[in-house]
């Protein structure tokens, strides 16, 4: 059953891509148009030439499908307009039938004889012919067994033996009394009219009063502005001030009484501590204005009061505590304390492959060059350039601040000298007086000056010193320590003019109503201590702690082997048409069954509005020509390769673009079949084919056989795991209404006779629904688990992100569970009252490594009470049951300092009358037989999603994260995004292809819902 979206029947700007649609209709029916479908080798090889076509159509006057709508939307994709709604189905239709044309005619040319079908099969090939002793990039893989596997359960707890493996800071910040927040503001307010305007008269004063009453009064006062803001943004704000603990944490647990090559790094470490403080303080300066603040480079204006006061103001330093991973929030109703727990780690300025290989360091350094390539390019893209001016400005301020200091070649320096260093005199002086101005060139002299100096004063050199030290640190054994603070909102955002409040009947500023982040200014974090200057507070606290992690004896091994028995394949490959990718094909693939999808690099230079043509028109024909040749298969696996003149993080767009393709592509057809896609950069090919093809062919199914069989699953035969994302698809700035794309996917984890387990992808899917009906009955998800249910699945494991929201819930009704809610649980539970829903959340945390060998790449724990240690809930809502921890080394030095960690979490007690909790306690909390066979089938689909160490002979592991296809920055439904014909808004190709895929699924003479 489709979900059926009814056209203009909202707020959201209109989309017709009706003309669009035409124009390809009309050149695939050119007779000038080459064939884009041309057949080679022994009737084998199927080329499908669909950018000479997308280029064609780019190159056409083609109507802009949002109008003069576009700068107010934010996203645009599948809320047609009527008249579109009713010619979308035959025009997708039409197109389909021009390429079922054209690759008719190709195949005739070839042989008279063949149809569609049988020419399909002839480009079939049996996964057994591809079996090889080593992987190939000619799509060849052994598919063999890796024996030996092996997970080892950890303990929080030491007893006399046990070797500590690793160890997680965790921070907690606790909010107290957010149920007074009324209260405390409106005494506020009621103390300021007594102060301010004492010298007023009783008259004007009840005059105020009742105003104050009316704003109190009224849910959508600026009263509950303020609220609402102090909900949202407390916790980013918080979030900042745990960067500066975390620092002070680490510096105090530090000893260098015994170790006098830690002093000149000690001091390094109290500089920044002490310069980071130093940049709060003088934005927050009462003294001086907001205009105080305004700086502006290349036509664009920042006020650094504002861009300092939000959370993520200090991330573009090359080392910075980094707040990732969400474990968990815990309130308590009788107070009104809430209490949200996080992981913690540093950033080291390490090379990063997205900066060529640079460290942080280098790569913002180079940003600040007005000379370097990268500045000039970015300011020279329209669509980069305001964004670019304001990163710049801030990293002007943030770095001068940071590292700005005496000549370290001076006669009088020493180390101590950067803790005795003022650097805001000559920030005033040099830069923010020329940032003021509107001489680009002087600006460009300052920045040049601020480049030399870094250089010369040999930063990067204190920079490394720090980081030693820092590495060093993590290992220690450190003291728990707490933060107290208050949360304070600065009286400085209240009128001071009886006039203006009448006028206004509010007492508030403007930018409450108008520009709520700049609102932040006004929220100030500080030690707990009364100030005169604020109008009310809440109290908090930041609290870091060591947990510990230890070895146990308790070891399983087992082995991993594909079953490809009776699978058959048809490879894709997609590839650039340049000199090294034909060469490539030639000596890898002339000998292969293949579909290839050539492209040209030529669009990687043109505009926003062709480039957006020219992906619009690649995406549906290549998504339609794949559809019409499965049109009458069953059940292949299509791996999808790109050959790639790029790295992921190259500013190549066309190849970005083709990435996002192939996922797109990878996730459709898996409704189906079977798919999967993989890059490579062909520039060198070193030692990349085993991890490629081993990422390639991810999803086959797999068999798991344990050393000791008492080990395999011995109660539950069948577990279903159900993941579930998200990704908006039409939505407007400064609007709640909104459209979403739904994906996810089924995989099936089923015991054999002989005690293996067999694991499986069953199912992708994808739907659009309007945002809120997607949180209450989203049809595509219940219908997909109707389906498996049929197939004698009783259990489900149901997942999804954790739903952090990163507010004090003092503005919800409801805690906002997304696809945990109530809604959602008792719609699936409706028609299938014998299955067994275990609803959990997932986030990744990162633990510092002790040993220099972990002996076991997997480790685990599932001792909930243990495990209370990271996340404690009195009200026993949430509760974490299941922490998994990948050893391996993957990827470079970055990665040696911590070791992963994926912690899942469930809800108890708030799905009263639809779900059991008892079942809930007895698989996923208790220490229950079904709770082992639950978490051991859990643990099997993170190692059939493996990752592998770098290397010929690298070691496999679990793969952390086997969700990143759905869930996060590099999910299919992020990757869909890309920009409108303007260049600002964006569109969601999967949601588009979504609605292309019901068309070409309605059989004909049906009827599209």
């Amino acid at each position: 059953m489709n979900n059926i979206l009814r056209a203009g029947d909202s707020d959201l700007v209109l989309v017709d891509c009706g003309d669009l649609l035409d124009k390809i209709i009309e050149v695939l029916g050119k007779p000038p148009t080459q064939n884009p479908f041309s057949i080679h080798g022994n009737c084998d090889r199927l080329l499908i030439d669909i950018d000479s076509i997308a280029e064609q159509v780019a190159g056409l006057p083609v109507e802009n499908p949002l109008g003069a709508s576009e700068r107010s939307v934010r996203t645009a994709t599948v809320n047609f307009t009527p008249g579109f709604q009713e010619r979308f189905p035959g025009q997708i239709t039409k197109i389909k039938n021009s390429l079922k044309a054209l690759l008719e005619s190709a195949i005739k040319q070839q042989n008279q004889q063949l149809n569609i079908e049988q020419f399909v099969a002839s480009l079939i090939t049996d996964l057994e012919n591809l079996k090889s002793p080593t992987p190939k990039l000619d799509f060849s893989y052994p598919f063999g067994n890796y024996s030996g596997l092996q997970k080892q359960r950890l303990s929080l707890h030491k007893n006399v033996s046990s070797k500590e493996l690793l160890k997680f800071h965790k921070l907690t910040i606790t909010v107290g009394n957010t149920g007074k927040f009324n209260a405390e503001l409106k005494q506020g307010l009621e103390n300021y009219i007594k102060s301010q305007f004492a010298s007023a008269s009783e008259s004007q004063r009840e005059d105020l009063n009742y105003i104050l009453q009316d704003l109190e009064e009224d849910s959508k006062s600026d009263f509950y502005k303020l609220k609402e803001i102090v909900d949202t943004e407390t916790i980013g704000k918080l979030k900042k001030q745990a960067q500066i603990c975390y620092l002070e944490f680490l510096q105090e647990n530090l000893s260098t009484s015994n170790n006098p090559s830690n002093a000149e790094g000690l001091i390094y470490l109290q500089s920044l501590i002490r310069r980071l403080k130093l940049i709060d303080e003088y934005v927050s300066n009462l003294e001086k204005s907001d205009g105080d603040y305004l700086v502006n480079y290349a036509d664009t204006d920042l006020n650094y009061r504002d861009a300092f006061a939000r959370a993520e103001a200090f991330d573009m330093l090359p080392i910075i505590p980094k707040i990732e991973g969400y474990l968990g929030e815990t309130k308590d109703e009788n107070k009104g304390d809430i209490q949200f727990v996080f992981g913690l780690k540093l950033k080291f300025n390490n090379p990063v492959q997205a900066y060529g290989g640079k460290t942080v360091f280098e790569y913002y350094l180079n940003l600040l060059d007005p000379e370097s390539e990268e500045h000039k390019a970015e300011l020279n893209n329209p669509a980069r350039k305001e964004i670019f001016a304001k990163k710049l400005l801030k990293l002007v301020f943030l770095y001068y601040i940071a590292f700005a200091g005496k000549d370290a070649s001076a006669k009088d320096y020493t180390v101590n000298s950067d803790l005795e260093y003022d650097p805001i005199p000559g920030f005033e002086e040099k830069v923010l007086k020329i940032f003021k101005g509107s001489d680009e060139a002087a600006k460009k002299i300052v920045l040049q000056d601020i480049k030399k100096d870094f250089e010369q004063y040999n930063i990067a050199s204190k920079i490394d010193t720090l980081k030693n030290l820092l590495q060093k640190i993590l290992k220690h054994k450190h003291l728990p320590k707490e933060f107290p603070l208050h949360i304070s909102v600065r009286k400085s955002i209240l009128e001071d003019s009886m006039k203006t409040i009448s006028t206004n009947s509010t007492f508030f500023k403007p930018e409450l109503r108008t520009k709520p982040k700049e609102v932040l200014k006004y929220i100030a974090i500080g030690q707990a201590k009364a100030t005169q200057n604020s109008l009310c507070t809440l109290t908090a606290k930041i609290e870091i702690s060591d947990v510990h992690y230890f070895a146990t004896d308790d070891l399983q091994s087992f082995s991993m082997e594909y079953d490809i028995t009776g699978v058959k394949a048809l490879p894709v490959l997609l590839m650039p048409k340049e000199p090294l990718s034909r060469k490539t094909y030639d000596n890898l693939f002339k000998s292969r069954k293949i579909v290839a999808f050539p492209y040209s690099l030529a669009s990687n230079k043109w505009d926003a509005k062709k480039s957006f043509v020219y992906r619009f028109t690649f995406d549906l024909l290549a998504y339609t020509s794949l559809k019409l040749l499965l049109e009458k298969q069953s059940r292949l696996f299509i791996p999808i390769l790109r050959l790639q003149l790029s790295n992921q993080q190259s500013d190549s767009p066309v190849e970005e673009f083709m990435r996002s393709l192939s996922k797109r592509l990878s996730h459709l057809l898996n409704e189906e079949h079977r798919s999967n896609s993989q890059g490579i950069d062909i520039r060198n090919l070193d030692y990349k084919a085993p991890n490629v093809m081993s990422s390639l062919y991810s999803v086959l199914p797999k068999k798991f056989t344990f050393a000791n069989p008492s080990d395999a699953p011995k109660e539950l035969d069948k577990l279903a795991i159900v993941i579930v994302s998200s990704r908006e698809s039409d939505a407007r700035w400064n609007s709640d209404q909104k459209l979403s794309n739904l994906q996810g996917e089924i995989v099936g984890a089923i015991r054999q006779k002989d005690g293996s387990v067999r694991l499986q992808l069953l199912k992708t899917f994808s739907e659009t629904y309007e945002h809120e009906q997607m949180f209450k009955e989203p049809t595509v998800v219940r219908d997909e688990i109707g389906k498996v249910y049929k197939l004698g699945f009783r259990h489900f494991l149901y997942i999804a992100k954790a739903p952090y929201s990163s507010t004090l819930h003092m503005t919800q009704k409801e805690d906002a569970l997304f696809f945990m809610s109530k809604d959602v649980i008792r719609y699936f539970k409706e028609n299938y009252n014998d299955i067994k829903i275990y609803p959990m959340f997932f986030d990744k945390y990162y633990a510092v490594k002790l040993s220099e060998r972990l002996g076991v790449n997997s480790l685990y724990i599932q001792d909930t009470m243990e495990l209370t240690a990271l996340v404690k809930d009195p009200s026993k809502r949430s509760v974490v049951f299941f922490n998994l921890f990948n050893g391996l080394i993957v990827g470079s030095e970055a990665e040696r300092n911590y070791r992963g960690v994926i912690s899942y979490a469930t809800l108890l007690n708030i799905y009263k009358d639809i779900l059991d909790d008892e079942h809930i306690y007895q698989g996923l909390i208790s220490d229950t037989q079904l709770k082992n066979d639950i978490l051991q089938y859990l643990t099997l689909f993170h190692f059939s999603r493996y990752e592998k160490e770098s290397g010929r002979t690298g070691k496999i592991s679990l793969k952390l994260d086997p969700y990143e296809n759905l869930i996060g920055d590099q999910s299919v439904g992020k990757l869909s995004l890309y920009k409108h014909m303007g260049g600002t808004a964006e569109f969601n190709a999967l949601a588009f292809l979504t609605k292309v895929k019901e068309v070409l699924n309605t059989p004909i003479g049906g009827t599209q819902s």
